[in-house]
């Protein structure tokens, strides 16, 4: 059974009764290390994981509804966190992180968001105010959250 999917794969005909995990959070190419790849090896035996990071992204594309392949990625990121049952939204240091900012405040009331936000992310202040505003769990680092996720009873 396939447990990971990238975009722009279907997630259409996924098993609901297995738990998914959207992995959100910074991507930024040759700033954000790819953090996903951890998250894809500890957690694909336990969840189903639906990563955003794509295969054959390309920077050029422009941003724009009207470009087939932006407005694919951007659907895709917006079903795949809709269905996903937990969100694990990654703040990394040296980031700036737009879109993931964007995706924590839609899903910060959700009750399935999991933050981790590094001490030097140019934002964390207003990421803590709002964990704790909405009691969204945080965790120091990322190995902490996947171990939470593991030891996590279904």
């Amino acid at each position: 059974m396939k447990t990971i999917y990238r975009a722009p794969d279907s997630i259409d005909a996924i098993n609901q009764d297995i738990l998914s995990v959207f992995l959100a959070g910074s991507i930024e190419m040759d700033k954000a290390v790819d953090w996903q790849k951890e998250c894809e090896e500890v957690l694909s035996a336990k969840y189903v994981i639906f990563n955003p990071r794509r295969n054959e992204w390309n920077s050029d594309w422009e941003q724009s509804i009207d470009n087939v392949k932006f407005k694919e990625q951007v659907d895709w990121e917006l079903n795949a966190l809709e269905k996903a049952d937990i969100i694990i939204m990654f703040f990394a240091n040296n980031t700036k992180s737009p879109i993931s900012l964007l995706e924590f405040g839609l899903y910060a009331q959700s009750n399935k968001m999991k933050v981790v936000v590094e001490e030097n992310f140019w934002r964390k202040g207003n990421i803590d105010v709002v964990c704790e505003k909405y009691n969204i769990q945080q965790y120091k680092s990322l190995e902490e959250l996947l171990q939470n996720l593991i030891k996590y009873k279904l």
